[in-house]
This record gives C-alpha cells, sequence and structure tokens, in this order.
C-alpha cells in the first residue's frame, strides 16, 4: 500500500502534461448556507487520506475541499469502512486499529492488535468482521487477524508460507484474499481465506501472460473482482479457491508506477465507476475500469499519502 504513484503534475520535466489541465485540480469551497456545517458533511461521501506525516486528512469527495486533519496518530497506514461508513485506520506504529465514525473527529474507540503491527484491513459486510493484514511487530510472525463485529479478541491465522501480511481484502460473499504485498521475496504470494474457513489456504493468482507477481502493493474489492496493485491495477477472481486473470486498468502516471488506491462504488454490490490514488503532495482520479488519464486531482494540505479509503455519506440512504 505505500508504493509510490508519480504522477504526471510532479513531473512536468519528465514530458507529463501540467496538473492545471486537470478540474478541480485543488480542493475547492464548500458553500454551506443556512445549515450547520457539520450535518452537511454528513451527508457527503469523503475521502481519508493516510499521510507519511503522521496525520490523516478528510476531504469531501466530490468536492475536494478539506473538512477536518485527524491527529494522535504514530504511524497510520491502511485504511478500509463498514457498511455503516464507519473508517478503521491501521496505526501501524502503535499498533492499534482506530475507528471513526463517518465525518467523526474523535475516535469511537481503539483496538489493540498489539504485540503484531497492522498495516491494512478490510471488513466483511455479510458478517462485519474486521480482518486487519498483520506484519510481525515485536512477534515473531505475522497473521490475518479477524475480529469478530470489529472487537474483542482475534481470530488468528497463520499460513507457513506467508511470514508477514500487508494486503487483504474480503469480497462481497464474505471470502478474504491476503498477499505478503512486496515483504521479504522478490515475488509475491497469496492466501484464501473461504467464508467461515477455519484455515488459510495457498491459492495461485495467475498474473498477466503468465507471469507471477513482483510486488502486491494493495489488494481491493471493486464490486465485481478483486484488484491487485502491481504497477497497474489487474482485475482477478477467485473462485473455489482457483485464480483467474480477468483484465488491466492502466492509469496514465508518469513511470508506469501506481500506489495507495481505492476503488470508488456507491454500491459494494456494484463496479465501481472511479479509483483515486496518491503520491507524494498529490492524490489523483480515474476513470474505472476504464482507466487513462487522470480527471481531477488534490494538492492541497497532503504531504505523503500511503493508504485511501472512501466513506459514503447519507445521500446513498
Amino acid at each position: 500500500m505505500i508504493r509510490s504513484i508519480v504522477l504526471c503534475g510532479v513531473l512536468a520535466a519528465a514530458g507529463c502534461s501540467s496538473a492545471a489541465q486537470y478540474a478541480g485540480a485543488n480542493a475547492t469551497p464548500l458553500k454551506i448556507e443556512g445549515a450547520r456545517p457539520d450535518l452537511v458533511v454528513k451527508k457527503l461521501d469523503l475521502l481519508y487520506i493516510s499521510d507519511g506525516n503522521g496525520e490523516v486528512t478528510v476531504y469531501t469527495y466530490w468536492q475536494k475541499t478539506l473538512v477536518a486533519e485527524l491527529t494522535g496518530f504514530t504511524q497510520p497506514m491502511g485504511e478500509c469502512v463498514d457498511k455503516s461508513a464507519n473508517v478503521y485506520i491501521a496505526d501501524y506504529g502503535a499498533k492499534k486499529i482506530v475507528e471513526y465514525a463517518h465525518a467523526g473527529k474523535k475516535p469511537l474507540r481503539t483496538i489493540d492488535d498489539s504485540p503484531y503491527a497492522p498495516y491494512s484491513c478490510s471488513v466483511d459486510e455479510t458478517t462485519g468482521s474486521l480482518a486487519v493484514a498483520n506484519e510481525a511487530g515485536s512477534s515473531s510472525q505475522g497473521n490475518i487477524a479477524v475480529y469478530a463485529h470489529a472487537s474483542g479478541s482475534p481470530k488468528f491465522f497463520t499460513i507457513k508460507t506467508i511470514p508477514q501480511f500487508q494486503a487483504c481484502a474480503y469480497d462481497n460473499d464474505g471470502n478474504l484474499l491476503a498477499s505478503n504485498g512486496q515483504f521479504g521475496s522478490r515475488y509475491s504470494s497469496f492466501a484464501w481465506l473461504p467464508k467461515g474457513g477455519n484455515r488459510l489456504l495457498n491459492v495461485t493468482v495467475p498474473g498477466p501472460y503468465g507471469s507471477p507477481w513482483e510486488e502486491i502493493n494493495g489488494i481491493q474489492w471493486d464490486g465485481r473482482y478483486y484488484v491487485l496493485d502491481d504497477e497497474n491495477l489487474y482485475r482477478v477472481s477467485v473462485i473455489k479457491g482457483l485464480g483467474y486473470y480477468i483484465g488491466v486498468t492502466n492509469l496514465q502516471v508518469c513511470c508506469g508506477q501506481t500506489g495507495p488506491f481505492w476503488i470508488y462504488s456507491n454500491s459494494s454490490k456494484r463496479q465501481g465507476t472511479q479509483v483515486v490514488g496518491g503520491y507524494e503532495g498529490l492524490v489523483e482520479y480515474w476513470n474505472y475500469p476504464a482507466g487513462g488519464d487522470g480527471i481531477a486531482e488534490i494538492s492541497q494540505g497532503i504531504s505523503q499519502p500511503v493508504a485511501v479509503t472512501v466513506s459514503l455519506g447519507r445521500i446513498h440512504e
């Protein structure tokens, strides 16, 4: 989740277009008339960005307006969201997962994940379980920790082929795909936790042209397929523990690199329509699954994004 996006707006000298080409290139004022600002913001889709400066910045997704800066983290990393629009932020340095209500500025609760270091997370919409991809931290091996109803003591899942976990995502049916990401070897490996399963299973996911995955930087669910970030965004399917390659979304970015990303959809059962991701000082938007040129970006108040997620507002209820 911390692989770099190198955007055209950053490397104009390399032959890329200026950031000025984008509509809404910077955060724009949010006009609120005759209403309490906090109530208006709760109705809007919000973009949460874990930043390398130790903060999590919150923007209105469509208006691209900064509405909050969440602090108190040691090293915020991966993010995920549940069907109630609550946002979970993995604080890698503090070995905790912090939960915020949609548009909330104070934590609802904090989950102690020690002695492990939480790298990313995903929520199962069928059960409300929170899965956390853990690196070892001060322990000897990482794991997938599953917190029933996102609380209490977790159930830990390990597998010999993956000593450290950096990415995981649930599909619509409650099956979990996980990976070691960039950790520990030249190639990325995968594990599969079927719905209701009691152990992780090895799963082979074929890459483009049958090639192995070199550095999986994140896994997301787009409403139809898993999406793997490995320099481009690749759609794959896993059916009964068997992996299938579906296709690719090419994002027009300098140097052919992608980074922390999130697939935007106003329903988890409908394929996403946009993808958002970022690098130093920038977060960019693209159409999905078409990809191609970026359609908008945010540059105000961002240092170095390491993860992004979108919490849907009440307008979708």
